[in-house]
Order: structure tokens, then C-alpha cells, then sequence
């Protein structure tokens, strides 16, 4: 049973790491809003619902944003914000995942990039993706 525990876990784990820093900034403003709930009083129920709700909010309004403006300039930066901590944090992410184990300083260097480029579509992809009908 532990053998497929294992890489289950670890699909899971690498899934749970994409979804999060796919949609990083509706993450951070939750946990600001939870740590914020927890440190007023709050318990951990509460906080992480906090957390759920303000999370919810935030990519919705900025769906919302995205689709509604319509000068240039102002999708181009609701995506600049959007895209941003998605790119900065799964950068921070690959880097320290693979300082042990790629020896060459620029491959490693151009794998982050690469890999936080291709974040940052994904990010922009689920923020100007089209209403479902």
C-alpha cells in the first residue's frame, strides 16, 4: 500500500504547489486576511474560512476586472499584477527545489526562468479564460 501512497502523495503535493502559485495573489491577500482573523481573535476554523472567502473574492474580482475594462492599458496591467506573484513565486520555489541538485548555475538559472514563464501563461490563461456557457 505505501508504494502507491507515496507517488500519490507526491502528485498531490506538486499539484497542490502549481495551484497555489498559479493563483498567487488571491492566495496571499487570503492569507493576509486569515493571518489578520487569526491574530484578532479568530480560531482556525474561522481564519481558514477567512482565508477560503477572500481568496474566492479576489480572483473573481479580478475576472471580473479583466473582462469588464476595456482600454488596453488597464488589462495589460489588472495582468501585470495578476501574473506577477506567480511568476516571482514559483521562481522562488524552482530555484530552492533544485539548489542541490542541478550543479551548473546557468541551467539552473534558465530552468527557474522557464518554468516561471510557463507559470506565468498558465496564471494568465485562468485569469482571461472565457465565461463557461
Amino acid at each position: 500500500m505505501s508504494a502507491l501512497a507515496l507517488p500519490l502523495l507526491a502528485l498531490v503535493l506538486v499539484w497542490l504547489v502549481y495551484t497555489v502559485t498559479t493563483y498567487a495573489l488571491p492566495c496571499l491577500a487570503g492569507l493576509a486576511a486569515a493571518r489578520f482573523a487569526f491574530e484578532t481573535g479568530s480560531g482556525w476554523f474561522e481564519a481558514c474560512a477567512v482565508f477560503g472567502l477572500t481568496a474566492i473574492t479576489v480572483f473573481g474580482l479580478m475576472r471580473w476586472l479583466f473582462a469588464v475594462a476595456s482600454h488596453p492599458a488597464s488589462r495589460i496591467l489588472l495582468a501585470i499584477a495578476f501574473v506577477t506573484p506567480a511568476i516571482l513565486t514559483s521562481y522562488f520555489i524552482l530555484e530552492n527545489l533544485s539548489a542541490e541538485r542541478v550543479p551548473s548555475e546557468s541551467w539552473r538559472q534558465a530552468l527557474c526562468v522557464l518554468g516561471a514563464g510557463m507559470n506565468g501563461l498558465a496564471a494568465f490563461g485562468r485569469l482571461a479564460a472565457p465565461e463557461p456557457e
